[in-house]
């Protein structure tokens, strides 16, 4: 007979104390044991991998997300040539999306509450602007443009808004190589460059480069997940998208994604570091790029030679030395509040019309000053230029913050997309022009420091045996008075002593 003693001590059974106890067979105690519920384990949903809001619409699931993203980027994207249509189309779907998600609106606005500084004084400075009707107008407008991006980063599922970001994208590209739109471009030796469905390398370039982040941040997340097909779009739009700007011959756009993409590749061995080691480099790294940030001045003089030696191009970026020297004497007439946002470029004001006269644009619209700091200084003043540094610094510092502590693919490429707006700032207006594709990008990787609706959490998920839970209960003859749990009901986990038959008549 089995005896308790026949156990190990470490595997024995809890024994109640008495007599010689006949002891479980052997075979099925071990059945038992196999078969214990265990502990609640805790399962990690691995960010960007975890389910949007699907919407099944006759048995095709739908993420809501991806449809809003994809309609989003092409309408930015041809909004040059959609005119009206395209502004309709962004203003109206951004109100619809927001009614789709208004049960976690609550949440994705309070916790990015301060990038509407922005906006909000674009909007305060129709009180002093020089024309209050468009610069409410375009105030509203950059609204929705950041409610857009804001969005876009707060969605649940990041790799279906890649995937719809980076066929927007691919559409865009295609249809300008086919179209093989060029410009004349350069000093000496001259030449053209491509220009796609635009008037404008730069603007070709600039997408082009955004497509290829793009497509990077696609590829890696459909590695990951393992979606071929996926991997085999974005390489396609990788391709597609290199070709495009090295043809546009834009030196801020392909400067902007050389530091975009190493920015993306440097920190994706980081992911798998301890959190020390990537507090440290990342802040090593922030600390080089404020530096370079300080000394914007050295770097557009930089890209300025680097430009006219590589591209053969006029060494003052195709007049960009006299716009920043007219915008001097602008920024100086009204130096703390500026002419008032979007005030300046309008037909009728005299400033702009000599401009656009001086530098041949025959459709009078569509110019900036091509420098960020020199746009917000002559619109919005001294006071506007604090009011988004201070804003861009806080989300700057939010966004590493988060990938130090919680690092995705995602993140990755928010980081990378910011890193290449941020580049191209000495030479270009970057992230306070309303309906634009890169104002979305760049207020979307500042609100991706703020994490996503319903983010990956930590889930406790129960074990639940195939087999039912094997109990074996002997009975017991003649049982001792106090021998047993003296408890009127038994601890949990312990045996139940039931009398024999024998017993009933007794």
């Amino acid at each position: 007979m089995t005896t308790w003693d026949s156990y190990r001590q470490a595997g024995r059974p809890r024994r109640i104390r008495g007599g010689d106890i006949p002891a479980p067979h052997p075979v099925a105690w071990r059945e038992q044991r196999k078969a214990r519920v265990a502990r609640p384990e805790a399962r990690v949903i691995e960010p960007g991998a975890a389910e949007g809001a699907v919407v099944n619409l006759g048995g095709l699931k739908v993420d809501l997300d991806a449809v809003f993203t994809f309609v989003l980027f092409v309408a930015l994207l041809f909004i040059a040539n959609l005119g009206t249509l395209g502004a309709a189309a962004i203003a109206g779907a951004v109100p619809l999306y927001l009614v789709a998600r208004r049960k976690k609106l609550e949440r994705v606005l309070i916790a990015r509450a301060f990038l509407f500084v922005v906006p909000a004084f674009a909007v305060f400075s129709t009180v002093w602007s020089e024309a209050p009707k468009e610069t409410l107008k375009f105030a509203i407008e950059l609204g929705i443009t950041v409610v857009a991006g804001l969005l876009i980063s707060s969605a649940r599922n990041q790799e279906a808004v890649l995937r719809a970001m980076g066929l927007a994208f691919l559409t865009y590209i295609v249809f300008s190589l086919v179209s093989g739109g060029t410009v004349a471009v350069g000093v000496g030796a001259g030449g053209n460059a491509f220009s796609g469905l635009t008037e404008s390398k730069n603007l070709l370039a600039d997408i082009a480069s955004t497509g290829v982040l793009v497509a990077i941040g696609m590829t890696l997340m459909a590695i990951r997940s393992r979606s071929w097909l996926w991997v085999g779009v974005g390489l396609v739009t990788l391709a597609a998208g290199f070709h495009a700007v090295t043809a546009a011959r834009s030196a801020g756009a392909l400067l902007g994604l050389g530091m975009g993409v190493g920015a993306m590749l440097a920190l994706l061995p980081l992911m798998k570091v301890g959190k020390a080691v990537r507090a440290w480099l990342t802040t090593v790294v922030a600390v080089v790029l404020v530096a370079v940030g300080l000394s914007y001045r050295w770097l557009a003089q930089m890209m300025i030679e680097w430009g006219a030696q590589v591209f053969d191009k006029d060494p003052t970026l195709t007049g960009r030395t006299y716009l920043w020297y007219r915008a001097a004497d602008l920024i100086q007439e009204k130096p703390m509040l500026g002419r008032g946002f979007y005030a300046f470029w309008l037909q009728g004001n005299p400033d702009a019309e000599g401009l656009w006269r001086y530098f041949g644009i025959e459709s009078r619209g569509g110019f900036t000053f091509h420098n960020t700091f020199v746009e917000i200084l002559v619109t919005m003043g001294w006071i506007g230029l604090i009011v988004v540094g201070l804003t861009l610094l806080v989300g700057v510092v939010a966004l590493v913050r988060r990938f130090v502590v919680r690092p995705n693919l995602a993140l990755v490429f928010w980081v990378g997309v910011l890193l290449y707006q941020l580049a191209r700032t000495p030479i270009e207006t970057i992230g306070i022009a309303p309906f634009y594709f890169s104002t979305v990008l760049a207020f979307g990787a500042l609100g991706a420091a703020f994490g996503r609706v319903d983010s990956p959490r930590t889930v406790r998920t129960v074990y639940r045996p195939a087999q039912p839970r094997i109990v074996q209960v002997w009975p017991v003859e003649d049982v001792p008075d106090g021998w047993a749990n003296p408890r009127w009901s038994p601890a949990t986990g312990s045996l139940r002593l039931l009398r024999s038959d024998s017993d009933a008549g007794r």
